[in-house]
C-alpha cells in the first residue's frame, strides 16, 4: 500500500478538508521476500498480459515495437470504469520490485507504452481486452528495464472526522494495481555490481550490518548474501542478509543482517560474502565493541597504572638523592678522619 496525505485545517467558520489518499496496491508491492509470479488479482479487480500467466515479458531491438494486450477481469456485480496508464518500475530500499506513482516521471517503459485511451470500461462479471503497443526508440542501450500497466478505480471517499474541534480529516481511498512488464532490449549484457562499505551500528540489543549494493550492469540481478562474524571475544556466527526480490540496472539498495542478541564484548572481524549473476564478491570490516564502562574501568586502571610508575619513579628518586647524600657524607667523614691522623702524627 502506498500513501500520500495533505493537510488543511478547519477553524471557525472556514471549511478545509483534509485529504489522505491512501493508495491501495497490489500486494507484489509491498512483498519484501521473493514470491511466485502469479496475475495480480484482488478478488474483484484483476489484470494480467493475455499471452503470460503472470507479467508480460517482451525481447526487442533497439527501434522494434510490439503489439499485444492485457486482460482486465472484473469480478463485480457492477460495471466499471478503470484509469489505465503505464509506469516505470523501480526497486525499493528494502529491495522489493515496485511500480512508481501515476505524476512520476517516465523515462524507461512507462514511457514506451501507448494505449488508445486513459480509461476503459469491464462489465459485471466478465473480462475485456486492453490493446497496448511497447515501442522501444532508437538508439536505446541494450538491457533490462521494467515497468507496469496501472489499473486504477475511481477514489473512494471516506467519513470526515473532526479533532479538537477545529481540524477536519478525511481519508480517501484509491485502488490500484499493476501488470509487470519486463523488457530486455537486444545488445551485449552485462552483469556487474558494486560494493560499498560494509558497516555495524548497535541499538539495544541489536547489533545490525549494513552492506550497500548497486546494480551497474545492464541486466536485473538477484543478489543473496551472507555475513560471518570472526571473534577473538564475542559471537562467531554465520548470518544471512535480507534476501531482495531482485535490483534492477542503476539501483542502490541496502542489505542487512542482525546479530542479536548482541555480545556483552565484541571484539573481530565481519565478512560479507555476495553472491549474484556477476559473480561473488567479499567485504569486511574489523567488528570491536566494548561498552562504555568497560572502556571507563579500563581508562581508570590505566590512570591508577601510571599514578602508580610515577609514585615509584618519584620515591626511587628520592631513594638515590638520600643513598647519594649519605654516600657523600660517610666520604666527608672518612677524609676529616685522615687529616685528623696526619695531624696528630
Amino acid at each position: 500500500m502506498n500513501t500520500s496525505s495533505s493537510r488543511s485545517g478547519l477553524r471557525g467558520s472556514r471549511h478545509i478538508a483534509l485529504l489522505l489518499a491512501a493508495l491501495v496496491v497490489s500486494p507484489f508491492l509491498i512483498t519484501l521476500e521473493p514470491a511466485p509470479a502469479t496475475a495480480v488479482d484482488n478478488g474483484s479487480l484483476g489484470i494480467r498480459p493475455k499471452f503470460e500467466a503472470d507479467f508480460l515479458h517482451a525481447n526487442l531491438a533497439s527501434g522494434a515495437a510490439m503489439d499485444t494486450m492485457a486482460i482486465i477481469s472484473n469480478h463485480s456485480a457492477e460495471a466499471v470504469t478503470l484509469l489505465t496508464y503505464p509506469v516505470d518500475g523501480e526497486t525499493t530500499p528494502q529491495g522489493a520490485f515496485a511500480l512508481a506513482g501515476q505524476s512520476d516521471a517516465r523515462t524507461g517503459v512507462g514511457a514506451w507504452v501507448t494505449l488508445d485511451a486513459d480509461s476503459i470500461t469491464v462489465p459485471a462479471d466478465s473480462e475485456v481486452e486492453l490493446p497496448f503497443r511497447l515501442s522501444v526508440p532508437a538508439n536505446v542501450s541494450p538491457g533490462d528495464y521494467a515497468g507496469g500497466l496501472i489499473i486504477q478505480e475511481a477514489p473512494v471517499q471516506g467519513q470526515t472526522t473532526n479533532s479538537n474541534g477545529d481540524t477536519a480529516v478525511r481519508i480517501d481511498v484509491i485502488q490500484r494495481q499493476g501488470m509487470r512488464i519486463y523488457l530486455t532490449v537486444d545488445g551485449e549484457a552485462a552483469q556487474t555490481l558494486s560494493t560499498g562499505n560494509l558497516s555495524w551500528s548497535r541499538s539495544g540489543d541489536n547489533i545490525t550490518f549494513t552492506q550497500p549494493i548497486t546494480n551497474t550492469g545492464n541486466m536485473i540481478l538477484h543478489p543473496s548474501a551472507t555475513l560471518d562474524v570472526h571473534s577473538w571475544i564475542g559471537a562467531t556466527k554465520e548470518l544471512d542478509f535480507t534476501t531482495p526480490e531482485s535490483i534492477l540496472p542503476g539501483a542502490t539498495l541496502n542489505l542487512q543482517a542482525t546479530l542479536s542478541p548482541a555480545p556483552f564484548l565484541q571484539i573481530g572481524r565481519a565478512e560479507a560474502v555476495l553472491t549474484s549473476e556477476a559473480g561473488i564478491d567479499r567485504v569486511s570490516t574489523n567488528f570491536v565493541y566494548i561498552p562504555w564502562w568497560i572502556l571507563l574501568i579500563i581508562l581508570l586502571l590505566l590512570a591508577a597504572l601510571v599514578f602508580a610508575l610515577v609514585r615509584w619513579w618519584v620515591l626511587a628518586r628520592r631513594s638515590r638523592h638520600a643513598s647519594a647524600e649519605a654516600d657523600a657524607g660517610a666520604g666527608a667523614g672518612a677524609a676529616a678522619s685522615v687529616d685528623e691522623l696526619q695531624i696528630f702524627n
